[in-house]
């Protein structure tokens, strides 16, 4: 029997959903891409000095740019950190990556190329944040393209594979055991979430093993690390498909500034 392949799904052919308005003082902007005008949101610190780091924040599938951004809060950490936010926003809604992620990537390269050309980015501290298929989006970069982003966050993705490159970016994850859109022990393609994140930890030539951290409120966090690469799982009681911390997601922890921590760290 031929072993089954793995698909990006294809959203029905339906009415273009209704365009959500991005929060004051974010910016819905286009640039030409591979014969196509495609889009993304972008928010500027009001006060910042100096260079300034980026995070791509992806949505889910679906979804567009003005989701995440009331999902995710990142809006509201860059004003606090004169962080640049950026929320692209996938063709028909989605981002395929499962089995051919470089058209993505390419149009990731293409987003930030523009930005810099707006703002004083930090390109030593570009991040890629996604929700569920937007997390497999940030996966991807992180996987195939560490040479631009430093680091990334994945809140409730699934994955096909490991990460098997060298080098990778370090990730921090965040899945809830009661998730039955993406359940977090894998279902048919999907592999064990704490799969994913051991080969994201494991560098050349070594596994890394499971490493306890501090628990905050009653979730325990664990650390994969060695041969340089590192990825910290945070595995939520109770959690659902969502964003901790965010509107209709678990109460704790606080997802988006447990990224931004981590991010902090990878200087």
């Amino acid at each position: 029997m031929a072993r089954e392949r793995p698909r990006d799904p294809v959203p029905r052919r339906q009415a273009a959903p209704q365009q959500i308005a991005p929060l004051p003082g974010t910016q819905r902007l286009e640039i030409e891409f591979d014969g196509a005008t495609r889009s993304y949101l972008l928010h500027l610190p009001r006060v910042s000095t100096g260079d300034r780091p980026l995070i791509l924040v992806f949505h889910g599938l679906g979804g567009q740019g003005a989701q995440v951004e009331r999902l995710s809060r990142f809006t509201t950490l860059g004003e606090e950190h004169g962080l640049i936010i950026a929320y692209p926003n996938g063709a028909d809604g989605m981002w395929r990556v499962l089995r051919d992620p470089r058209t993505e990537i390419a149009f990731a390269r293409a987003v930030v190329a523009d930005i810099t050309r707006r703002a004083p980015v930090d390109r030593r501290r570009i991040f890629a944040v996604g929700m569920s298929n937007g997390a497999m989006m940030a996966a991807a970069l992180g996987c195939f393209a560490p040479d631009l982003v430093a680091g990334v966050g994945l809140v409730s993705g699934g994955y096909v594979a490991p990460c098997r490159n060298a080098p990778h970016a370090p990730a921090i994850l965040f899945n809830g055991t009661a998730d039955t859109m993406l359940p977090i022990e894998g279902r048919r393609l999907m592999m064990p979430v704490r799969d994913f994140a051991r080969s994201l930890g494991s560098g050349p030539n070594c596994r890394a093993q499971p490493e306890p951290l501090e628990p905050v409120s009653g979730t325990q966090p664990v650390r994969f690390a060695c041969g340089g690469a590192e990825a910290v799982l945070w595995t939520i009681p109770g959690g659902n498909h969502g964003w901790p911390g965010g509107p209709g997601g678990a109460p704790h922890p606080d997802a988006t500034r447990e990224i931004w921590r981590f991010f902090e760290t990878l200087r």
